[in-house]
């Protein structure tokens, strides 16, 4: 996605654009919340942002759409800048794998459908150890010389509608390192399944070895929904958008 605006954006500006992005996203997660930010010179910037959202929309794959175009101060950085990140996590339980092949409805891209029914009120007991400011070193992938510790100000597990079906899984915080939101999912999974204890989450964070952590889970059905900054710069994306 990243590089397919950057050449568009090169193309219709005249210029070489490079972005930085308010998170990075392993292939196959998908976002409604997105925020990139360019430097290029003024000069080249036409006074009709929303002139140039919509020709930018148009040069772009129907896979990626363009909320708005904006002016921001010279400062501001869409990764650094960023206060908080909401993704959700969209389950499917009760699937039959024979029908929907690996247990993955073919109508839904965006939810991982699993064969088991989950026991959600135990999955969310056990999610309340991950609460708060921890080191979560055994739910995030390692970047040499960067910290895995981050706050999780809010994790819920909503099922929607009667059971088994949708489960939705949500999680705010300033920060997530890589694959910390699928390995939570993936560890929470496995005791809802019954193949875990409801302590045995807050025993792999405690134990910070990621060996003892399951499988993350699939990406396809992670979404970032929600990227918010200080004061001045509307959270993304717009309100009513998608």
């Amino acid at each position: 996605m990243q590089g397919a605006v950057e050449e568009a954006l090169a193309a219709l500006l005249g210029v070489a654009v490079r972005t930085t992005a308010s998170g990075r996203t392993d292939r196959g997660v998908h976002a409604r919340a997105q925020v990139l930010h360019a430097d290029v010179p003024v000069d080249v910037v036409p006074g009709d942002l929303g002139r140039l959202a919509r020709r930018l929309a148009r040069a772009l794959p129907r896979a990626i759409t363009i909320h708005a175009v904006r002016r921001v101060p010279d400062a501001f950085d869409a990764r650094f800048g960023a206060t908080a990140r909401a993704y959700r996590y969209r389950l499917r339980d009760g699937v039959d794998p024979r029908v929907h092949g690996r247990g993955v409805g073919r109508d839904a891209p965006d939810v991982w459908g699993v064969s088991q029914r989950l026991d959600v009120p135990a999955m969310r007991r056990s999610s309340r150890a991950l609460l708060g400011e921890h080191d979560f070193a055994a739910f995030c992938r390692r970047a040499p010389g960067r910290t895995t510790v981050r706050r999780v100000d809010v994790l819920t597990l909503v099922r929607l509608g009667p059971a088994p079906g949708r489960i939705d899984v949500r999680l705010r915080g300033p920060a997530f390192c890589h694959q910390q939101v699928r390995s939570i999912v993936g560890c929470l999974v496995e005791v809802g399944r019954g193949r875990r204890t409801e302590s045995w989450v807050a025993e792999v964070l405690a134990g910070q070895d990621r060996s003892r952590a399951a499988p993350v889970a699939p990406p396809h059905g992670l979404t970032l929904e929600e990227v918010r900054f200080g004061p001045g710069i509307p959270a993304a994306p717009p309100l009513g958008a998608g």
